[in-house]
């Protein structure tokens, strides 16, 4: 019977210092759980912290490109002005030429009226210049034919002598050359140089054989008088 109840005190005794044993455990794995979890806490509060630098450094570095990008824009708009300006500038100059032109051709058309009119002289300030043969085209032999023209009117034989040999010199498949020659004898019979207008109809005769000048210049041969001997 004691024997009984000495086992029976000792599985108590056993089964208390079992449970004391597990309880005084208990506190020590909260304790180790609180703790890893502070810990867990506190390096996912320094990740963030790093995430939110990082990201903070991003946004300056995008900043940085986006005024960049804003000073080269202000730099393109600048270039524009100032191209645009130099177009604008530019644009009359390109529509200068054709108003000269223009102008030129009015020029022309009232020199031409005027000399219709019997208005020489007035017509002749018109045509200043044109007694150079200007740049060869149709338009500068016209004024310079319709010069030549205004001084034979007025009877101005050194203007007609000298305009008209530059023209023929410079224009000689003109249609218009052998009469231009033509006025050109006129003038050297007019002003007695007989002989020097006789070489000049008989120029006319040999290089423009078909023309009414021709026609004219073997008819006025006829009256000049004849060169005396021992002259030449």
């Amino acid at each position: 019977m004691n024997s009984r109840l000495n086992q029976y005190h000792f599985s108590l005794i056993l089964i208390v210092t079992f449970c004391i044993s597990a309880c005084s455990n208990l506190p020590s794995s909260s304790v180790v759980t609180s703790t890893s979890a502070a810990e867990e806490v506190h390096t996912n509060s320094n990740q963030s912290t790093e995430q939110i630098g990082q990201i903070q450094a991003q946004l300056n570095a995008l900043q940085i490109q986006i005024n960049g990008l804003q000073n080269q824009m202000n730099d393109i708009r600048q270039q524009q002005d100032t191209l645009s300006r130099y177009l604008n500038v530019r644009t009359p100059v390109s529509h200068t030429t054709p108003v000269k032109a223009s102008a030129t051709n009015d020029n022309t058309s009232e020199a031409r009226r005027l000399y219709n009119a019997g208005l020489y002289s007035q017509s002749i300030r018109l045509l200043k210049n044109a007694d150079s043969g200007g740049n060869g085209s149709a338009q500068a032999q016209e004024r310079m034919w319709l010069l030549l023209q205004n001084h034979s009117r007025l009877n101005n034989c050194e203007s007609v002598i000298n305009i008209g040999k530059r023209f023929n010199s410079l224009y000689p498949q003109n249609s218009q050359s052998a009469n231009a020659l033509y006025m050109v004898a006129q003038c050297q019979t007019h002003l007695q140089q007989q002989d020097i207008s006789r070489l000049t109809y008989q120029h006319i005769i040999s290089s423009y054989p078909n023309s009414n000048a021709a026609v004219k210049a073997r008819h006025q041969l006829k009256n000049l008088l004849p060169i005396k001997k021992g002259t030449r």
